[in-house]
């Protein structure tokens, strides 16, 4: 006779597409020098939800995952590398030598093209890859807010606003699982488990 007992899934939560040209931090305020030497070498970029998603709930296992990005080669970024940021707490612990633990946690690096305008484009398969825990408030806060800094680049401030150079250009598409446990009877997502006969007809269970 087979157990009851079921193995748990987890569950997609949400899909968030964000859009360069839909960041509401167009002041130059929010550039920024990560070499603390006057150079501009990042920005930080926040995105309205605008209530849409305020109705979710993460659990503490809930973690963010990067499903494709684009982030165009700017003038002075040419054959440098990005940092992608989420500005969120996490219970991951994240330490850098750089930021050390006041830093926000990396979503992704890549490397960029030498020629201006040029897409450079993640596809990330796995997700095991390109992902972070966060909050369970991540959403309730009715924005996402991202750091995107090229610190490679510390000779040459980036204009990062003028022009509106990230506009339709830059793109991120993050899909929120949960793996709050749940016990389901949904045989296709959790086949039941055979404990006395699981493998080689060595039981998991003696009895």
């Amino acid at each position: 006779m087979l157990s009851k007992d079921r193995n748990v899934k987890y569950k997609q939560k949400v899909r968030l597409d964000l859009f360069g040209d839909d960041n509401i931090h167009t002041n130059t305020s929010y550039q920024y020098s990560i070499t603390n030497n006057g150079i501009t070498n990042g920005i930080r970029l926040r995105f309205a939800l605008k209530n849409a998603l305020s109705d979710i709930v993460l659990s503490q296992n809930a973690r963010c995952i990067v499903e494709t990005c684009n982030i165009p080669t700017l003038t002075n970024t040419g054959s440098k590398y990005v940092v992608l940021r989420l500005v969120t707490s996490s219970n991951d612990k994240c330490c850098d030598t750089k930021k050390f633990l006041n830093g926000n946690p990396i979503l992704l690096t890549m490397a960029l093209s030498g020629t201006v305008g040029s897409n450079n484009t993640l596809f990330n398969a796995s997700e095991f890859f390109y992902n972070i825990n966060v909050p369970a408030n991540l959403l309730s806060l009715g924005y996402i807010d991202l750091e995107l800094e090229v610190p490679s680049q510390n000779t040459t401030s980036i204009d990062f606003l003028t022009g509106s150079p990230l506009g339709f250009v830059f793109f991120l598409n993050l899909i929120i699982i949960d793996e709050d446990p749940e016990l389901t009877l949904d045989t296709t997502l959790a086949p039941p488990i055979d404990y006395k006969n699981y493998h080689n007809n060595i039981p998991i269970k003696p009895y």
